[in-house]
């Protein structure tokens, strides 16, 4: 539905483009789209964003200010860093579509290069290389954004795989499951008669993910300090 007589400033246009991600997805996003529905031509969007991207751009700089503005850094520095990528995660499943913004923009953003900044301070005083570091954290925004990212394709392919089979991709995996061959114990359906396979993409393993991560710079700087 349409936005009317609102005026066209930028934040509006902010406020218009989250909700515009929420009802139909990146994919779907355009200008059009978003002018329309702002009741507005689409030319009169480019006054204030040059381009989707440089509109995309800001978005995921709102992300990565309110992660910012929410993160608090006490403790150790292992507790640092978990607290900040879980804040990261909390912002992101607040606003539509936010792990595509931060995997298709570029952190030129004021904001989310701060946030990047704040995360390396925290490991900067680790007897690591600057490229370790930098690694280090590039590695824990990058699993932080795939696991929601990971989230929002599952859905997409469940709904696809309703469309196409029998029992949806659920029913594909069962018949699968049942037919898997090779030797030696057959984990995979240990695991899921234990309903481990409802853990994906839940709290639970996002954290022990994280963990691992974080363990592992961890011995990465002990190595290194002997």
């Amino acid at each position: 539905m349409r936005i009317k007589n609102l005026q066209i400033t930028e934040p509006n246009i902010i406020k218009a483009a989250w909700e515009l991600l929420d009802q139909i997805g990146i994919e779907d996003f355009s200008m059009r789209k978003l002018a329309d529905l702002l009741h507005i031509q689409a030319p009169s969007l480019y006054w204030h964003f040059k381009s989707k991207q440089s509109l995309f751009q800001t978005l995921a700089n709102e992300v990565a200010k309110e992660a910012l503005q929410s993160a608090k850094l006490e403790g150790e520095w292992e507790e640092q860093l978990f607290h900040c990528a879980s804040m990261i995660r909390s912002v992101m499943i607040k606003y539509p579509c936010s792990a595509q913004l931060l995997m298709r923009t570029v952190p030129s953003e004021p904001d989310y290069l701060a946030l990047i900044n704040s995360l390396l301070q925290i490991v900067d005083h680790l007897p690591v290389s600057d490229s370790d570091k930098f690694s280090s954290i590039a590695c824990l925004l990058n699993y932080v954004i795939a696991f929601e990212l990971d989230k929002y394709e599952q859905r997409r392919v469940d709904t696809a795989m309703k469309k196409e089979a029998e029992g949806g991709a659920q029913g594909m995996f069962m018949d699968s499951l049942a037919r898997l061959s090779g030797g030696g114990p057959n984990v995979v359906q240990r695991m899921h008669h234990n309903g481990l396979f409802r853990e994906l993409g839940s709290d639970n393993m996002f954290r022990t993910g994280l963990k691992i991560i974080i363990a592992g710079i961890a011995q990465l700087a002990q190595q290194q300090a002997r």
